[in-house]
């Protein structure tokens, strides 16, 4: 038990008040750091004395507004904020904003008036285009009815569907049979696209036109019409030679390469033959074909054995107006290019106060035919 006392009695000086000031000591020190904040906090205002020294310098707004993508109006803010923070007057806040918005705002507004919506339509006309185009109304040739039927349609389309199943899609109106009907051609006149035609008629009458009746739409793929006695459809032969005889013809990025390979003289039109055997003709189409897909070439051809079609096209070709006419079973035919290539051709007949037929018109230029041409001319 005396043991036990001892080592209690050992214990309680170091409890003692010299032991209590030891702690003190060393607490006292770390009490200073805590209360140093307090006595500190005075250092807080420090900034606001020296605000000035940030406003020293007098270029330090335009820095704000340099970069050539800051905004106006955070450039105004902050720049407005720096000047209240010196104490200047309203004036010279708004003339700071002023002076950066001046700098800011053009910068924005470049794009806007660089590219307007409707810039196409200003720029797309060229000035020395409109001169070329005189006049705008040309006779294109004539045509014979006897029949009293006026057939318009795509001619192409007969390599590909026969006559029974094309029929429907052949755009009739009756016209004048005791007489030839001068065919004009009446271009757009104005505009990027002034040398193309506006519509192409077939003149049946001397009245003035006041009202039209829609006769329906011309589906095209070959960039072709053809206007014909329906009747003299009966004679056309599309696809056997009438001569024994054809041309093979082809052209593109890579015609010279495959003239190379295979010795094809140059024609007027590409490169190829002329008047060969339609067997000797078939011969040299198979083997460009088969060169062509084994290199990847890029071109067309053509096999051209002597048909009517034939006939009507090279008339075509060799017209400044892209428009060939041609006899046939006693009556004169006339095909022409669109001008617009494919699409789909409304055709009206146009019609006077009394009710009179003056015209069948194809209308070509149309909101269709206008922006596919614009899109592949981008």
């Amino acid at each position: 038990m005396a043991s036990t006392k001892k080592q209690r009695g050992a214990r309680s000086p170091r409890l003692s008040v010299s032991a209590k000031n030891k702690i003190a000591n060393k607490a006292a020190p770390k009490q200073a750091p805590k209360q140093a904040p307090k006595q500190a906090a005075p250092k807080q205002a420090a900034p606001k004395q020296a605000a000035p020294k940030q406003a020293v310098p007098k270029h330090a707004a335009p820095k704000h507004a340099a970069p050539k993508h800051a905004a106006p109006k955070q450039a105004v803010k902050q720049v407005a904020k720096q000047v209240a923070k010196q104490a200047a007057p309203k004036q010279a806040v708004k003339q700071v904003a002023k002076q950066v918005a001046k700098q800011a705002v053009p910068k924005q507004a470049v794009p806007k008036q660089a590219v307007p919506e409707q810039a196409p339509k200003q720029a797309a006309p060229p000035p020395e285009v409109a001169p070329r185009v005189a006049p705008t109304t040309i006779v294109l040739g004539e045509i014979t009815t006897p029949s009293g039927t006026l057939a318009m349609f795509d001619i192409g389309l007969l390599g590909y569907l026969p006559r029974e199943a094309l029929e429907p899609s052949i755009i009739k109106a009756a016209v004048p049979a005791d007489r030839a009907l001068p065919v004009i051609g009446t271009r757009v006149g104005t505009g990027r696209f002034s040398e193309l035609w506006d519509h192409i008629s077939v003149i049946v009458g001397d009245g003035e036109i006041t009202h039209a009746k829609k006769l329906g739409e011309a589906g095209v793929d070959f960039a072709r019409l053809l206007l014909i006695d329906h009747g003299a459809l009966d004679h056309w032969q599309h696809e056997d030679s009438l001569d024994g005889k054809a041309d093979f013809v082809f052209w593109g990025k890579d015609d010279l390469i495959l003239a190379r390979v295979m010795g094809a003289p140059r024609l007027k039109d590409g490169y190829g033959w002329s008047n060969l055997t339609v067997a000797d003709a078939d011969g040299k189409a198979d083997l460009a074909d088969r060169k062509k897909a084994e290199n990847s070439w890029k071109l067309q051809t053509d096999l051209r054995p002597h048909t009517h079609h034939f006939h009507a096209l090279e008339a075509a070709r060799a017209s400044k107006y892209g428009a060939g006419a041609m006899e046939l079973a006693g009556t004169q035919l006339l095909l022409v290019f669109t001008s617009w290539g494919d699409g789909v051709f409304p055709i009206y007949l146009d019609l006077d106060a009394a009710n009179q037929p003056v015209r069948v018109r194809i209308q070509l230029h149309t909101a269709a035919s206008n922006a596919a041409m614009r899109a592949v001319n981008r």
